[in-house]
């Protein structure tokens, strides 16, 4: 599967340890980089984040928190601004660490980020003969029903309602042009929505080929050429 990752900006406004803020919780869907800024306490000496997949650990702490290179693009988690990002789906808590030399503070934020799946589709073209129908195969991932658009790349088709994990997709070969030739035609999906989240990442390509009808031929039968098989 292609896939196009998006941006999503999150800014983090970072209060002090003793603000006793309820864990903000944020949702965005796999595939994305997320970005992270310091938008309070810009002037902070240092800024760390962690992230955290077990809610029962001591987030004070840098124990049990996961490996920085994973999930940080570049490996760069120190700054007022970081980028996560190839998280599978799940639950996780990201914790920022700010501290100020000034005022001899070290405040700390944890805010929960949960990742939720893409749906997800794979495409399987089919052959006929010109005048057959023939089906697109689609097979989808995520929670039904879904809504598509598939397009030859010069005109989107709308599918919606879809209610099988595994659904067949009428293509119908007399709209296309006669041709004595093989035509090829190839198709995609550019747009799919489950009842949880959409996603316009473009799925793999699947072909359609038709064969032209053969052309009916006289057939003669050649007679023996007379005194042959006496």
């Amino acid at each position: 599967m292609r896939r196009i990752p998006g941006i999503l900006l999150v800014l983090l406004a970072v209060a002090s340890a003793r603000a006793q803020k309820p864990v903000q919780h944020i949702v965005v869907s796999r595939h994305d980089t997320i970005e992270f800024s310091v938008v309070d306490w810009e002037n902070g000496d240092r800024y760390t984040w962690d992230i955290y997949d077990d809610p029962g650990v001591n987030f004070a702490l840098e124990n049990d928190r996961l490996d920085p290179a994973l999930y940080f693009v570049d490996g760069m988690y120190e700054g007022s601004t970081v980028y996560v990002t190839n998280l599978p789906p799940g639950q996780y808590y990201v914790r920022v660490m700010v501290w100020d030399e000034v005022n001899c503070t070290n405040n700390l934020l944890l805010y929960s980020l949960e990742i939720e799946d893409v749906p997800e589709a794979d495409i399987y073209g089919a052959e006929a003969c010109f005048g057959d129908i023939t089906y697109l195969r689609i097979v989808f991932t995520g929670v039904g029903p879904w809504d598509i658009i598939y397009t030859d790349g010069m005109e989107d088709h709308h599918v919606n309602g879809i209610s099988e994990q595994e659904y067949y997709h009428e293509i119908p070969t007399n709209t296309m042009e006669p041709n004595d030739e093989v035509i090829i035609k190839e198709y995609w999906i550019n747009y799919i929505n489950d009842v949880k989240i959409e996603s316009s990442e473009p799925t793999d390509t699947a072909r359609i080929i038709i064969y032209p009808i053969p052309t009916n031929s006289e057939i003669y039968i050649k007679e023996d050429e007379e005194g042959d098989g006496e």
